[in-house]
């Protein structure tokens, strides 16, 4: 049985465990890809433009065949890796499959999705998200901000150098995002999400247990920037889009997204 750790029960209801947040695809420990790359948004755009993910032979692809335009064989080698830890293009996990089957849909919400998908793959990109959730808008975020964070939730477990490296790749993932803007200077920006990211963000949050109202203040609606109230409203829009299910009477709010993104993306296993 999985065990929750202390930093991860903002991200898992406590009532989940584990278990169905780790089936969908949700990594809760161990370090990732940011400790030597951001959330690799081109590269997954231009795997994603090739049309391979569904062919068995991703990794040849990338690796031998060279899809992705790399220099070196080391550097094909360690492209498939971290993408494969990002975004689970080989085993292809259910939050793969809903990420790849939204894809296509939606062209501008596409870093949003990529950066839901990579926090819930990478503990370490979560544990950075509080640097950016408390900056206001239009406040400056410097790297040694998030780098604070990450020595209080693990004190003494990165050097400098390492500390330095993981939290600038972090802040470059929330700039790719939208959450910052800025190349030297990267100032707090705020999203604006579409519905089909909002689908995706339940999706998420509802397997790793959460539901009803507490799924929209959940930590994961709050990558959103927006409120409970706009996050619902969004949520409304997903369901006119055949991507939720959102029933309300009196105090009482149930949302239902993994059976009618199961029906609408064709993705029999987020059920």
């Amino acid at each position: 049985m999985s065990k929750i750790t202390e930093n991860n029960t903002e991200w898992v209801s406590a009532q989940n465990i584990g278990e169905l947040a780790e089936k969908f695809g949700t990594r809760l420990k161990g370090g990732g890809a940011h400790q030597s790359k951001t959330m690799m948004l081109k590269e997954l755009e231009n795997l994603l433009a090739s049309e391979t993910t569904d062919d068995p032979g991703v990794r040849k692809l990338i690796i031998e065949e060279n899809i992705l335009g790399k220099s070196t064989e080391k550097t094909r080698l360690l492209t498939f890796r971290h993408l494969n830890s990002l975004y689970g293009i080989e085993a292809m996990p259910p939050i793969s499959k809903a990420l790849f089957a939204l894809w296509p849909l939606e062209p501008e919400a596409r870093p949003l999705l990529a950066l839901l998908c990579a926090l819930a793959r990478d503990p370490l990109l979560r544990d950075s998200a509080s640097a950016i959730f408390e900056a206001p808008v239009g406040e400056p975020v410097k790297w040694p901000k998030i780098a604070e964070v990450f020595d209080t939730i693990h004190p003494g477990r990165f050097s400098e150098k390492m500390l330095r490296s993981l939290s600038q790749n972090c802040a470059s993932t929330w700039t790719q995002s939208g959450h910052l803007v800025g190349s030297m200077k990267k100032l707090r920006a705020r999203i604006s999400p579409t519905p089909n990211v909002a689908a995706f963000a339940a999706l998420i949050a509802a397997n790793c247990g959460f539901g009803g109202p507490v799924l929209l203040t959940s930590t994961w609606l709050r990558v959103l920037d927006v409120s409970a109230e706009r996050a619902l409203d969004l949520l409304r829009q997903a369901e006119a889009r055949g991507l939720a299910r959102v029933r309300s009477a009196g105090d009482v709010t149930e949302i239902s997204v993994r059976k009618p993104m199961a029906t609408m993306l064709g993705v029999e296993d987020l059920v």
